[in-house]
């Protein structure tokens, strides 16, 4: 048996059921299997259906959403359906722009307010198609607001973000996460079964489905994660600014990128973090610390799946008693290899001791210690020998040659 569809006032405020007398008594007759006499002040029974179809209309016409249940039960006296199964549509630009699904549903004042509950499934439709579960969505047809209340989860093709509340504002596409909130990105597809290989936390998030941009309050920790779930690297930051459709987002200052098994430490302004290809960047001045080795430059580039770091301007490397000036660095965390090119110079308190090269090598040695060297490359030193007598100076420093070679 079918419920007629619903009379539709020319105001989308309010949906109101409407059911002819031919309809009531058909309903009596077929959905009722009980005809007892009842006084007045007994409860009246609910109206079971078949099959219910509720559908909301906009001022001009154009639908606005769907709503239907293969059995409802509708209480008169308080203007509300218990649904089973209910699914629908929802509907922008007079296109479907979600399906909506659940176990059961409850649709307060004739469509004011509709709670699903159970395994609540909302699939967007265009765009990035994001799929929503939870287990209880709170839906206002009048405010285009729907809020999933209990363990709100997000997918699309290689993303899973988490939260404590998630609000979707269906007609500006607009998504509102309470804190905490957690994102997990997989390298090629969404894979459940393995450890993704990001991992952000942040607080309060505004993300809009439709153009990606995404905004997240601090504090912000991104992780890069092996197979095992073992954090290769990570980044802390303020909050965050990105785009989920570009794949990057920036973390504002003050920014803190480390390495833990190898002992490295990024300390920079406003960082930004390509998914797609692993790379974190800067183009503010930045400090950096390996073990006992101070780095600093201009800018930098974290080739995270390379493992590597390049300092493409100005580099500055600083250990006790000794100082490295080279227009590039390149370091790779896992070997600990350093490459300096372009009008490199090293200074040395021993001797006075001044290299310069157009390319050096250099590696960390087990002490902690850069040790440099430049192998087919022509190389220039100058250092000052003191010699002494007796404890007396035999000459200046200035009156000894330099030593070449």
């Amino acid at each position: 048996m079918t419920l007629a569809k619903p009379y539709h006032s020319s105001r989308i405020l309010k949906q109101t059921i409407w059911i002819s007398p031919v309809i009531v008594g058909a309903l009596l007759l077929g959905c009722s299997s009980s005809t007892r006499n009842r006084s007045e002040k007994a409860a009246p029974i609910p109206f079971v259906f078949r099959k219910l179809e509720l559908e909301q209309k906009k001022s001009n016409g154009d639908p606005d959403w769907i709503l239907s249940s293969p059995e409802a039960r509708y209480e008169f006296s308080r203007r509300l359906v218990r649904a089973k199964l209910p699914s629908g549509v929802l509907f922008s630009n007079n296109k479907p722009s979600f399906k909506i699904r659940a176990d059961y549903a409850v649709v307060f004042n004739d469509g004011e307010q509709i709670i699903l509950e159970g395994d609540v499934q909302l699939q967007q439709l265009n765009g990035q198609k994001i799929l929503f579960k939870g287990e209880r969505l709170r839906w206002q047809p009048k405010y285009s607001r729907l809020a999933m209340e209990i363990q709100p989860r997000a997918f699309d093709a290689r993303s899973r973000i988490t939260a404590t509340v998630a609000v979707l504002q269906q007609d500006t596409n607009d998504l509102t996460l309470t804190s905490p909130v957690q994102l997990y990105r997989w390298k090629d597809k969404l894979a459940l079964t393995k450890k993704p290989d990001t991992a952000i936390q942040a607080g309060k998030t505004l993300w809009n489905l439709e153009n990606g941009a995404l905004t997240a309050e601090g504090p912000v920790l991104g992780q890069r994660l092996d197979q095992e779930g073992v954090v290769l690297e990570q980044l802390k930051g303020r909050e965050l600014n990105g785009n989920t459709l570009k794949g990057m987002i920036t973390v504002k200052s003050p920014v803190i990128v480390t390495m833990p098994k190898n002992k490295g430490l990024l300390r920079a302004k406003d960082t930004t973090w390509n998914f797609r290809k692993q790379i974190i960047s800067s183009t503010d001045p930045f400090e950096g610390l390996i073990n006992k080795i101070q780095i600093n430059g201009e800018k930098f580039r974290a080739e995270l799946n390379q493992n590597t770091v390049i300092i493409p301007e100005v580099c500055r490397i600083k250990q006790p008693g000794e100082r490295l000036f080279s227009r590039q660095c390149r370091w790779n965390w896992e070997t600990d290899e350093i490459l300096a090119t372009g009008d490199v110079r090293v200074e040395r308190d021993d001797n006075n001791q001044i290299t310069e090269a157009q390319k050096l090598n250099g590696s960390i040695g087990e002490k902690g210690a850069l040790i440099f060297s430049a192998p087919g490359n022509k190389v220039r030193s100058e250092l000052t020998i003191e010699e002494k007598a007796n404890g007396q100076d035999q000459t200046s420093k200035s009156s000894q040659p330099p030593v070449l070679f």
